[in-house]
């Protein structure tokens, strides 16, 4: 356990206070907003006018594709999850986070994810150049030999993990640590948001992380998934578009429901049809997962499968159609306050409007072969993300700077802010409409083409926009400096935040706040047995040294070998210090805890875990069906791989679950000698089960099948492969069970961490189930 002065870099470096977290996300999302921006108004100047020669064809598709990573995954997600960090435990009446460290991590990864995306521009052949969207084969060793797309790729998978440690982190903080009274359907609205969001990431970021994985495999291995013509772009289309497609709502919900949390407050109404909003919002998540393929309607999909997608396409509109209205009607009757936050949500719901309405178009298979790939996608893209979901954080902004500073800032700035920022945006995207014939990535065109006049405008509104940025940061900076005391509560705000002290105390409440059935709010002394988190000694200075080791460790992928190994050494030696370092985050004992009452905060973040890496694996094994599919040969069974060496492994492994049950009963029982038994031999079992593997692989390449050697190989070493890594990861965590039984600290009472572990080694032996079959008997 750490002593850190409140007031120093150490404090910043090594932070696990989720309202800490939150400030680190806010800064460092302004700060890729700045990256993705600067490349955008490079791209514009370029665009200008015909002929230009601001950027060439290369600077300009590298500056296409980072800007859209960056803009997408590095700035508008974790700006939504900065007011989350800061502002979710305070709407819920939590202390923190319900794992602090791992939030801290999350960060961590975040960061360097990014930094690892960016270092791209400085290696040799510049940065990753395939477009956002990474198409292949355009993302393959063939078309983008450089690094730099190594490196965006690396960036993409810490950002995933990243992603995964939050969602774990907030699904099990808002289902276990809201206050006494704070049922689901109670919570705030963004808090709602922001539950439906982590929601979608559990289930879309996986896709990407397998299309990922096996993108990497075939720059750095030689695999055949995406430069083969059974796998190729189809592949990673469909990879990339079930990820793709609820990444917008991902993105686009915190921005909605950051809306729906400042108009009530403004109009002095509550919200208009809350339960149906979210239920419209419920609907609309689970819908983002049923419309992918309308990005591939060019490709010459099964024409059944094309209507399927459109009918879902238009009616993905109803129900962010439903929030709309709300947002209406919410303000029907209502005596408005036009300050700056209600302002920008009034903005927001216009501009979401006009995106949505150019976006039931995209629906039409007819219409999409024309739209598609030209400045009308463009447009329409932004003003549903930009203008829905930024302006709609903006919104957010402005509403809780004063509780996050404890100062106001200038409202004539703000309004100044509101008039450029919608005079510049729509002078930038609204030209692109009448762009339907130009390609959205040419660099440069004729001057025959009459394309001048809207591009032109379009540059002009991009000045404009980027100055409105300007004017936010320097009112933010006058706010800090000499802004006005901002109170309590200055806007008259009804949730629980507003009840602290602006900003809050690291704590957050000096009591235990309680909600009554009639909606009031009381904070009640906690009991003396009441859990809580004492923020002034937690720090952890793991967090930070394992994503410098994680990046450190990937950035040797493409330098060589040394800087891997001193990559590998730091993280090693930062797992070894998480587990040793005596962390305390105690649970509230009390709270409203449905529908997962009798579940443990452990026992759900492992059962969160696995639901996505469900998804990951089935991404994998789809691969491999998919590409199984497409071939005209195929290995017959027993000729390309031994079934009965997969046999023996699956007894193994099976046997070695067996043997984890025993460890867990004699944790329950209090017998040590069954637990500590149990342990070693699941241990045991594992190893050998990995050094089987290590073996048959060898073999296999001592006759000449290598990752190269045909799909049937690709899919083996890397769908194996990635099982490997997870029983090779069971097996470090075993490693630091066994450390702590041998010490008397798993006991009758305390044995939360081998039950995760349980769960987690079932799971990781229940894929092996599908494997041996798949790869081995069929």
């Amino acid at each position: 356990m750490m002593e850190v002065p409140l007031n120093s870099v150490r404090r910043w470096l090594f932070t696990t206070n989720h309202k800490d977290v939150g400030i680190l996300y806010f800064i460092t999302s302004l700060y890729f907003l700045v990256v993705g921006g600067a490349l955008a108004v490079l791209m514009r100047l370029q665009l200008m006018a015909p002929g230009l020669n601001i950027l060439q064809s290369a600077p300009f598709n590298q500056a296409v594709t980072v800007h859209g990573l960056v803009m997408v995954l590095w700035f508008l997600s974790p700006l939504a999850f900065a007011f989350a960090n800061y502002f979710v435990p305070l709407q819920i009446g939590a202390r923190d986070l319900a794992f602090p460290r791992l939030n801290a991590l999350s960060y961590w990864f975040y960061l360097f994810g990014g930094l690892l995306a960016a270092i791209g521009f400085f290696t040799p052949g510049g940065a990753i150049d395939t477009g956002w969207t990474v198409y292949a084969p355009l993302n393959t060793t063939k078309y983008a030999p450089q690094l730099g797309v190594t490196l965006g790729g690396a960036g993409l998978l810490m950002l995933i993990a990243s992603v995964t440690m939050s969602t774990v982190n907030f699904l099990v903080t808002i289902f276990r640590s809201r206050a006494p009274g704070m049922t689901l359907l109670r919570m705030p609205i963004y808090t709602w948001g922001i539950l439906l969001t982590v929601f979608m990431m559990l289930f879309a970021f996986p896709s990407i992380a397998a299309g990922v994985i096996m993108l990497a495999a075939d720059r750095l291995l030689g695999t055949l998934y995406f430069s083969s013509v059974e796998g190729g772009a189809i592949l990673w289309d469909h990879l990339f578009w079930f990820f793709g497609h609820p990444e917008v709502y991902i993105v686009l919900v915190p921005g909605l429901v950051a809306i729906a949390e400042v108009l009530p407050v403004f109009a002095r109404k509550p919200l208009y049809g809350k339960k149906i909003l979210i239920t419209a919002l419920i609907i609309g998540s689970i819908m983002s997962f049923m419309v992918w393929a309308h990005h591939m309607f060019v490709t010459g999909t099964d024409p059944g499968f094309r209507k399927f997608m459109t009918i879902t396409t238009e009616t993905i509109s109803i129900p962010f159609g439903v929030a709309t209205l709300a947002f209406i009607l919410t303000l029907v009757g209502a005596s408005i306050r036009f300050t700056t936050p209600v302002l920008f949500a009034l903005g927001g719901v216009a501009l979401f409007i006009i995106g949505g309405v150019t976006g039931v178009f995209n629906s039409s298979v007819a219409l999409d072969y024309y739209l598609r790939g030209t400045y009308w996608i463009v447009a329409h893209f932004h003003y549903t993300l930009v203008g829905g979901a930024t302006t709609g954080l903006l919104a957010a902004l402005y509403y809780w700077w004063p509780k996050m500073t404890g100062r106001m800032f200038n409202e004539k700035l703000g309004k100044l802010h509101f008039i450029v920022y919608m005079i510049g945006f729509n002078l930038l995207y609204f030209p692109m409409h009448f762009l339907i014939d130009m390609p959205r990535r040419v660099f440069t065109y004729p001057a025959d083409m009459g394309w001048e006049l809207p591009n032109m405008l379009s540059t002009l509104g991009t000045i404009i926009f980027a100055f409105s940025w300007l004017i936010l940061f320097v009112n933010l900076y006058q706010s800090l400096r000499k802004g006005e005391p901002a109170g309590n509560n200055p806007w008259g705000a009804w949730s629980l935040e507003w009840l602290v002290p602006s900003p809050p105390p690291r704590h957050n409440y000096d009591g235990q706040p309680v909600v009554k059935a009639d909606g009031t709010i009381t904070i009640q002394p906690i009991p003396a047995n009441g859990g809580h988190h004492i923020h002034e000694t937690h720090y952890s200075r793991w967090p930070l040294f394992m994503s410098l080791g994680m990046f450190i460790t990937f950035l040797g992928a493409g330098l060589g070998l040394p800087v891997l190994l001193l990559g590998a050494l730091i993280l090693i030696s930062s797992i070894v210090g998480w587990a040793k370092e005596e962390f305390i985050a105690v649970e509230p004992a009390e709270g409203e805890r449905w529908p997962f009452v009798s579940v443990e905060r452990v026992r759900l973040g492992v059962w969160t875990l696995l639901f996505g890496e469900i998804v990951l694996f089935g991404a994998l094994i789809g691969s491999y069906i998919f590409v199984r599919i497409n071939s005209a040969t195929w290995p017959a069974p027993g000729e390309f791989l031994n079934p009965i060496e997969g046999a023996i492994n699956t007894f193994i492994l099976v046997t070695s679950s067996l043997t984890a049950i025993l460890a867990l009963a004699g944790a329950k029982s209090g017998n040590q000698t069954l637990l500590r038994g149990g342990l070693i031999a699941t241990f045991v079992l594992g190893f050998i089960f990995l050094f089987n593997k290590g073996r048959e692989w060898s073999e296999l390449f001592s006759h000449g099948i290598t990752f190269s050697s045909g799909l049937p190989a690709t899919t083996f070493y890397i769908t194996t492969g990635a099982h490997g890594m997870h029983v090779a990861a069971g097996l470090a965590v075993l490693i630091y069970l066994i450390i702590r039984a041998f010490k008397g600290r798993i006991t009758k009472e305390n044995h939360v961490g081998l039950e995760g572990f349980d769960l987690y080694w079932h799971f990781v032996d229940i894929v092996w189930l599908f494997l041996f079959p798949l790869f081995y008997l069929i």
